[in-house]
């Protein structure tokens, strides 16, 4: 009996033994891996950051470019390409340099549409030449009241000038000569009148006789950047500007012309900040 116990006993112990030693094999490559992994992970190379957006409200400068109309000129009076850098953007009344640039059309006040036999092609009667002035500007733009953080509008003020570089054209007419004959001449109040007009001539045509009369040019108006997407600029620039000429510019035949022109203007600007 005694045998047997200690049999029994003995064949106990293997098999703990047996089954201890297969859990240790178990366990070995779990820990293995497990400590392989832990030291290979400050190893591995740290993940790209996102590219930082420019913020809404703290940029550097703003690009854009606008479609003008004025009361001195029809719907579409001419282009303009503006420039803001800021000056301080800590500030609360935060200041800008600006920079513009304008090509207009610029119509004298007594321009009136006659159309040739009653309904036919309208031209401007009595004009002689057309004038076209390109403004370099430089000035200050200043905030007035900032938009909060749940949106809103920036208006700005500002105050600009600059010389202005004014190009007249020649005024071109459709005249008749004769039966079926017609020319397109400059408009000379001395040859032409209602009874031979046929209507306006060529836009482009009298461009290589240009002339040039310098001046300058002074404006002030605000500036409403409506609420758009974080890096792009959609604003709205209404002013008064005022052209001063170093003579009078001729523009009409039949009226008297000016030499200081003075303006309303609104443009839409579209741009991006950065």
């Amino acid at each position: 009996m005694k045998k047997t116990t200690q049999y029994l006993a003995m064949s106990l112990l293997l098999m703990t033994w047996s089954n201890l030693s297969q859990a240790q094999r178990r366990n070995t490559p779990a820990n293995t891996t497990t400590t392989t992994t832990k030291s290979a992970a400050p190893n591995r190379a740290p993940s790209a950051k996102p590219k930082k957006e420019v913020d809404e409200e703290n940029f550097n400068s703003i690009f854009s470019v606008g479609i003008t109309t004025n009361t001195n000129s029809g719907l579409l009076g001419g282009f303009m390409v503006r420039k803001e850098i800021v000056i301080d953007n800590g500030t609360a009344r935060r200041q800008m340099h600006y920079f513009n640039l304008e090509l207009v059309n610029v119509d004298n006040y007594q321009e009136s549409t006659l159309h040739a036999g009653g309904n036919g092609s309208g031209y401007a009667y009595g004009k002689k030449n057309y004038l076209f002035a390109l403004r370099p500007q430089y000035g200050r733009e200043i905030s007035l009241f900032r938009k909060s953080s749940d949106g809103g509008i920036n208006v700005n003020g500002f105050i600009a000038a600059g010389p202005t570089l004014g190009f007249l054209k020649p005024y071109y007419v459709d005249v008749y000569y004769g039966r079926g004959y017609l020319v397109s001449e400059p408009y000379d109040p001395n040859v032409h009148s209602i009874n031979n007009i046929a209507g306006s001539g060529g836009f482009f045509k009298g461009l290589g006789n240009m002339k040039f009369t310098p001046g300058i040019n002074i404006k002030a108006g605000l500036n409403f950047e409506l609420d758009a997407f974080r890096q792009s600029n959609i604003s709205l620039e209404v002013g008064f500007l005022a052209d001063i000429y170093s003579k009078k510019v001729e523009i009409m035949a039949l009226s008297d012309n000016q030499s200081v022109f003075t303006s309303g203007y609104l443009t839409i600007f579209f741009g991006g900040k950065k």
